[in-house]
């Protein structure tokens, strides 16, 4: 399996992201896309994408569904707090996704998560931690 940077070097960081993935039910997904909103709302890239990116894409990582195999989540963890209201103006001309933004990080190193979801293509609400 390729990791992404983190979980490449630091063990526990892996299991975290082992654990995380398994409680959201998403595997590791991969595009090409800038930003991963195109894939994830349409399910491939654009020709043009929107340019540059906001300062909540740090420590970005795409998932798929691991029930459906299809674009489920554009998963991102900046060292800042993110007002909701930022991530939901930058995702606003993709009516089927939905964001939510929270502590819940798997990067650690006082991250926050800032889930960007297609919710028809994600197959289970979260579990909770144990």
């Amino acid at each position: 399996m390729h990791w992404p940077y983190g979980p490449n070097i630091y063990v526990q960081m892996r299991a975290d992201l082992l654990d995380w993935a398994d409680r959201h039910d998403v595997k590791s997904g991969n595009t090409g896309c800038s930003s991963g909103l195109h894939w994830l709302g349409r399910g491939r890239c654009a020709k043009r994408e929107r340019q540059g990116r906001p300062g909540f894409y740090d420590h970005t990582t795409t998932w798929l569904s691991r029930t459906t195999g299809r674009p489920a989540l554009v998963f991102n963890q900046p060292y800042r707090q993110v007002d909701p209201a930022e991530v939901w103006d930058y995702i606003s001309e993709y009516p089927s996704l939905t964001a939510e933004v929270g502590p819940e990080s798997w990067y650690g190193a006082g991250t926050s998560g800032v889930y960007i979801w297609n919710d028809g293509n994600r197959s289970v609400t979260v579990r909770p931690l144990r």
